[in-house]
């Protein structure tokens, strides 16, 4: 475990800025605009989903969702980097210090969709193009980075942060070995800080995968060149 800094992200202020400026317009002309004659009920609470679906995106792609969790106190006094496996297809490949909580993979609808990770992978599958983000199934390997913990001596804390990057690991002939890595990602502002490295080390230390799945984007394939996955 080591300490770290959060890194700023003027983009996301910025884009959290014109989130709160669009709802603001929206909200003053819904009480102010004759229904029928300007935006309609329905028009506005699909524009007020979009702009705030949009701003959390962004904010997916600088620093990570946000998502919460368990595990035990601090060993040194001070908030860091913690990797953590969550275990989607139903296996016992979770981690059993650190337990994700259902913002990972619920919604506020209680669907896949609006949850953490799915803001991760489409954040994700956008900058490189993909036609589909990682969906709810595999092995999760996750590097959180918590902004607050709360607890006491004797009890697990409460944490809550962001999923800086992941890496999800497939059992393609079901056979209850996870041979192949299908996604990796890091958010950009905690790229170049060995976060990456860092969970592919763990998910071959756990999972002895033997594949390191295509298509690659260029900074993909770059990396994995760098640490001797690929040639």
């Amino acid at each position: 475990m080591y300490d770290f800094e959060f890194p700023e992200a003027p983009e996301v202020d910025e884009a959290y800025r014109t989130a709160y400026r669009a709802l603001s317009g929206i909200a003053l002309r819904s009480t102010t605009i004759d229904q029928g004659h300007d935006l309609s009920l329905s028009e506005m609470i699909h524009q007020f989903g979009r702009v705030t679906e949009e701003a959390e995106l962004a904010a997916a792609a600088q620093l990570g969702p946000l998502i919460g969790w368990r595990a035990p106190k601090p060993q040194r006094g001070t908030l860091e980097l913690a990797v953590a496996a969550l275990d989607l297809d139903g296996g016992d490949c979770s981690s059993a210090d650190i337990r994700i909580g259902r913002d990972a993979y619920e919604g506020v609808d209680g669907t896949w969709h609006g949850s953490a990770l799915d803001y991760a992978g489409r954040a994700y599958t956008r900058e490189c193009g993909w036609d589909f983000p990682p969906g709810e199934g595999g092995v999760w390997l996750l590097m959180l980075a918590p902004v607050q913990g709360v607890g006491g001596d004797d009890a697990p804390w409460s944490y809550f942060g962001h999923v800086t990057g992941f890496v999800v690991l497939s059992d393609r002939d079901e056979d209850g070995s996870y041979e192949a890595v299908g996604h990796i990602w890091t958010a950009s502002r905690w790229r170049r800080k060995g976060i990456a490295q860092r969970l592919l080390t763990e998910a071959k230390s756990r999972f002895q995968f033997t594949d390191v799945e295509q298509p690659y984007s260029d900074d993909g394939a770059a990396f994995l060149r760098a640490c001797g996955y690929v040639e």
